[in-house]
């Protein structure tokens, strides 16, 4: 169950969305992204979105990855529905495409394979009865893999002219600041991800999820884009670990206080900890003297993501999404933080 912190955090986050995109007034559709495994939003969920004026869900369906036994790409990591979908939401398919199941699948294969794609779709919102208005995909391409990315989408636009539905994909910033060179997918809105736009590293007081520094090498560039552009902030966070400066991997859900216990971590401070001794800690081994650095999204600097971006996006019908819908993130936020947001917001 959600803390009470977290449900007011909604409701007061979404209002800054809203004062922060006043320029498209009522035209914003508020949503949160839904991107675990399982699909089990209760009636306490529920009501805590509709309190906060949500009104979609982007649901990640499943992933498409390179599968070596087979030899093709096939759906992996399909959501599963433990609780029947409610009427009291839009809701948005996500299908996440790995660019190695791009790389490995034959450019005259692609339209087989945006078929089984499209069938697997079909299949889940059959099953679930799920309604829905537009299929979003998301996918880091590359130069070698864009013109098949980009003949998977049109496929999807083509299919979807005689229904109305839309194709959305999710776009990142240096896509955003190198259109020419990236290309402009074919889709009919893009999903801009107004965070993960740092390089990952072990420097104290840096945030790769989100920083005003980075952001202002590209967020200029948002307005002359050509595509119609929802957008998405971050609401989530993790750790770095590293030995001897040198990124190892990335922690996911983690929070400060994840490595509260003295006896594994010594707090060395501006959210790094370094490690006590040799041990396993989620999964991964660490030596004496590894580092974690935690990046943590805290309401003042989601606010700043929101107001930046606000002031460069068109006068326009949008989505705003937040990424992602986490008991974990969002009782994180103690009642001073929300007064605080509540009162630049109004």
């Amino acid at each position: 169950m959600y803390h009470s912190q977290g449900k007011y955090f909604i409701i007061t986050i979404v209002l800054l969305f809203l004062v922060s995109c006043k320029h498209s007034g009522d035209k914003t559709t508020l949503a949160f992204y839904y991107w675990k495994s399982n699909f089990n939003i209760d009636k306490t969920d529920i009501s805590y979105l509709k309190d906060a004026g949500v009104q979609k869900l982007y649901l990640h369906f499943f992933d498409v990855s390179w599968d070596e036994t087979y030899n093709r790409a096939l759906p992996v990591a399909e959501m599963k529905f433990e609780a029947e979908p409610t009427d009291k939401f839009q809701y948005v398919p996500v299908v996440y495409i790995t660019t190695r199941s791009l790389n490995n699948t034959d450019g005259d294969s692609i339209n087989k394979l945006a078929e089984h794609i499209y069938d697997e779709v079909e299949h889940i919102v059959t099953t679930n009865k799920i309604a829905y208005k537009e299929l979003q995909f998301d996918c880091d391409w590359t130069d070698a893999t864009r013109s098949k990315y980009f003949a998977l989408l049109s496929f999807f636009r083509n299919k979807f002219k005689s229904t109305g539905q839309l194709v959305s994909a999710t776009i990142r910033l240096h896509q955003i600041k190198y259109a020419d060179k990236t290309g402009v997918p074919p889709v009919d809105r893009g999903m801009l991800m107004f965070y993960n736009m740092g390089s990952i590293n072990s420097v104290p007081g840096y945030n790769s999820i989100y920083n005003d520094k980075d952001a202002d090498k590209y967020v200029t560039y948002v307005s002359a884009y050509t595509l119609p552009l929802d957008v998405a902030l971050p609401v989530y966070s993790w750790a770095i670990w590293a030995r001897n400066g040198k990124v190892q991997d990335i922690i996911e859900k983690a929070l400060n206080k994840d490595f509260a216990d003295t006896a594994m971590f010594l707090s060395a401070g501006n959210n790094i900890f370094v490690s006590r001794g040799s041990f396993f800690f989620r999964g991964k081994y660490f030596m004496k003297s590894d580092t974690v650095k935690t990046e943590e999204v805290t309401p003042e600097i989601c606010e700043d993501a929101a107001t930046n971006v606000a002031k460069y996006l068109k006068n326009e019908p949008r989505t705003i999404s937040l990424f992602e819908y986490d008991s974990l993130y969002l009782s994180t936020y103690n009642k001073k933080d929300l007064e605080k947001i509540y009162t630049l917001s109004r």
